[in-house]
């Protein structure tokens, strides 16, 4: 089996979305899964790049979405990318039937937000002919940056998650209702997320000299 990972944050390799994905493909490796990574914003850039993504995407057994959530949705980049891939899929004629996932992790300390981008990839690989085998999604994002195992608790709801995901998916497989529940946990108290946030937003405005305060709202004046 080989499985090929989309990341559709723009910040690449640097993005919470690709340190969990590579933890999923860890696991994928561990069950001999050949797993290789497409940067969608980066690949779309160049007709070369396009025709590699959709040429990848149609070589490939599994097929995995790891993203940010923006503004309910997926980020641009991965959107047109979805786009191509069903223009592709309505005129070739045998483009192989890949299995589609996705991982999605948003800032708000809910995971339920993440439900609308869920159902998107959900509809895409039912209208496309690809066979949907689910997805985690997971609140406090935000806090994730490089080593999953420095989050509170060690990361351990994650990585559980995530290996059961890959064990399943290795063999054919849905992602297990359990390790989307696992991933969708909290990683900390609300509070603690919220507070740590807001002192993150005071210091990127002390470091770029921003004046107003966050809650400065000049179009609500009369």
């Amino acid at each position: 089996m080989n499985a090929m990972i989309l990341i559709g944050s723009p910040k690449g390799r640097k993005s919470a979305s690709f340190s969990l994905a590579s933890k999923l493909a860890e696991g994928l490796r561990e069950n001999d899964v050949s797993v290789s990574y497409e940067l969608v914003h980066a690949g779309l850039r160049t007709e070369e790049g396009t025709r590699r993504l959709l040429e990848a995407v149609d070589g490939s057994d599994l097929v995995v979405l790891a993203f940010p959530l923006y503004v309910d949705s997926l980020p641009a980049p991965l959107t047109r990318l979805l786009e191509l891939v069903a223009e592709r899929r309505s005129r070739v004629a045998s483009p192989g039937t890949p299995r589609l996932a996705a991982i999605v992790q948003c800032g708000f300390p809910e995971s339920h937000h993440c439900d609308t981008a869920v159902e998107i990839c959900r509809l895409f690989a039912e209208r496309t002919g690809m066979r949907w085998t689910g997805a985690v999604a997971m609140g406090m994002g935000g806090s994730i940056g490089g080593d999953i195992r420095r989050l509170p608790g060690g990361g351990k709801n994650i990585l559980d998650a995530l290996i059961m995901t890959a064990e399943s998916l290795a063999k054919g497989g849905a992602i297990p209702v359990e390790a989307t529940t696992l991933f969708a946990r909290p990683l900390m108290p609300r509070w603690m997320y919220t507070l740590f946030g807001n002192l993150g937003w005071r210091m990127q405005m002390r470091k770029y000299k921003a004046r107003r305060p966050l809650t400065y709202r000049p179009y609500s004046q009369g």
